[in-house]
């Protein structure tokens, strides 16, 4: 919670340039329950996730939030976190919301660097990186995921991309997976 409002700035309408506050369902539906809860060895509770709620509320800039944190907040060396969706424009949306972010942030921009050719932010300090990926990439196997965000699941032609980006975290101690949609 306290990433957001300290690193994170909105990028885009009336909010642009300002700390990002959370609002009380994202703190309370998404970022306390994946975060807070743990188990006895600290490790989180919670691996899978979905968001799934009506256009217009948010969910892109703080999945945007979400994969910053996974890549420098979460103490994972060597991060692999992924944001993928159906088509390239699509797997866009969330780094470009990610770029801006760390463009507007003074902090992050000291450690992170951003290659939008290759949507991509490397966090050179611990050998991390975030990537957004698209489904019309031919192969997706062999990553090691530690977070993951699919944007529309509901839109996907098939579960190929997915199945295969769900597994790609088996080898780590927490990941994270979480589908975001506004299918109901």
């Amino acid at each position: 919670i306290e990433f957001f409002s300290t690193f994170l700035r909105h990028s885009k309408g009336e909010w642009a340039g300002q700390p990002f506050t959370l609002i009380p369902w994202q703190r309370r539906e998404v970022i306390e329950p994946i975060f807070g809860w743990r188990r006895k060895d600290g490790t989180r509770r919670f691996r899978r996730g979905g968001i799934w709620i009506p256009k217009k509320n948010g969910k892109t800039t703080l999945c945007s939030g979400l994969a910053l944190y996974l890549l420098v907040g979460d103490k994972e060396p060597g991060a692999e976190v992924y944001s993928a969706a159906n088509d390239r424009d699509q797997a866009g949306m969330i780094y470009r919301q990610c770029a801006e972010m760390v463009r507007r942030s003074p902090e992050l921009t000291t450690v992170l660097e951003c290659i939008d050719s290759r949507k991509t932010i490397s966090y050179v300090a611990t050998d991390s990186r975030y990537q957004a990926l698209s489904a019309d990439v031919p192969t997706k196997e062999g990553l090691n995921t530690h977070g993951l965000i699919v944007d529309e699941l509901h839109a996907l032609k098939d579960r190929a991309l997915w199945a295969t980006l769900a597994y790609g975290g088996a080898a780590r101690r927490q990941p994270l997976l979480l589908s975001i949609s506004t299918a109901g």
